[in-house]
């Protein structure tokens, strides 16, 4: 029996998935981010070593192929990247690393073009054309872009936070929120929290379901932040389009998508207003399945073939 190891290693956390060749699920484990941007070389391999760790278990499994989505990165790595973050780790002939939006389009099972947007700590576009070829928008960094992801949503709500309890811009909401969820006693504390040490974008990020239960209870700042991201992300998405042919599917994941429905139906919405013949819908499959697909083509299986159970 053949196994393959497939990987989503996001910006906040990494699922690892084990399936043997006929499609049954062996095993999986979630553990700590291997976002080398984020969380440096050395803990994203000690984070890999101990995701792959907990999902072989004591079993003694070799792998055939492996593959690993990586939100660090928005296209294929060579090899020296590869073998940086997995040599001594992973072990097996064939191990290949691609953008976590990429598995997220091999998540969708179909031949010919897709489009996928993803939409959880950080955010990113990606497109396949007929003939193979990729496109990419978005993905710049938490620095550069990730518009519409909860880390800038979140970190938008924080500084509207501060801002409308120093009278600089409207009251909010919010304000109250920060403090409760940071159990910080006033605002000067979160100088502490933020800053000694840095606070990591993983943890700023898990502050953006409580911007969407503001706007649900009706505050106007709240509210403003998520259609303001929600517009950004459909503008980068029709960006994409654009460069699609007409009608390309459009797979949706991550955990504002997943998890806010406003929000999947606006941007849906906004996207369909330049494309209606686009469909976009929530994958069957998380991408972490994706990436055992992508594996499985390494070692020539035809995935459409495959009932993968989950």
């Amino acid at each position: 029996m053949k196994y393959y190891l497939g990987i989503d290693g996001g910006g906040s956390k990494t699922t690892a998935v084990i399936c043997d060749e006929k499609g049954n699920t062996v095993a999986s484990f979630i553990g700590d981010s291997i976002n080398y941007n984020s969380v440096g070389t050395a803990a994203a391999r000690e984070n890999l070593r101990k995701t792959v760790e907990g999902a072989i278990g004591p079993e003694d499994i070799t792998f055939s192929s492996a593959f690993i989505g990586m939100s660090a990165i928005s296209e294929r790595a060579d090899d020296d990247v590869t073998k940086t973050l997995c040599d001594g780790i992973i072990d097996c002939p064939k191990i290949v690393m691609d953008s976590d939006v990429y598995i997220g389009i091999e998540a969708m099972k179909l031949n010919g073009p897709a489009a996928m947007v993803i939409s959880g700590t950080g955010s990113m576009s990606v497109g396949r054309l007929g003939d193979g070829t990729i496109i990419h928008k978005g993905g710049w960094g938490y620095i550069l872009g990730d518009e519409g992801s909860g880390y800038a949503i979140a970190l938008d709500a924080i500084r509207a936070a501060v801002c409308g309890e120093e009278n600089s811009a409207p009251k909010t909401a919010l304000t109250d929120a920060v403090l409760k969820f940071y159990k910080a006693d006033n605002l000067l504390s979160l100088i502490d929290i933020f800053y000694d040490p840095p606070i990591s974008r993983s943890e700023i990020a898990k502050f953006a379901p409580l911007v969407f239960e503001c706007a649900d209870n009706g505050d106007a700042v709240a509210k403003n932040i998520i259609t303001h991201h929600t517009e950004l992300l459909a503008n980068t998405v029709c960006a994409l389009l654009r460069e699609m042919p007409e009608g390309t599917p459009l797979g949706m994941w991550g955990g504002i998508m997943q998890n806010c429905e406003g929000f999947r139906t606006e941007f849906s919405a906004l996207v369909n207003k330049e494309f209606p013949k686009t469909k976009a819908f929530l994958l069957d499959y998380p991408p972490e399945y994706g990436a055992i697909f992508a594996a499985m083509k390494l070692d020539g299986i035809d995935i459409t073939q495959i009932g993968v159970k989950l």
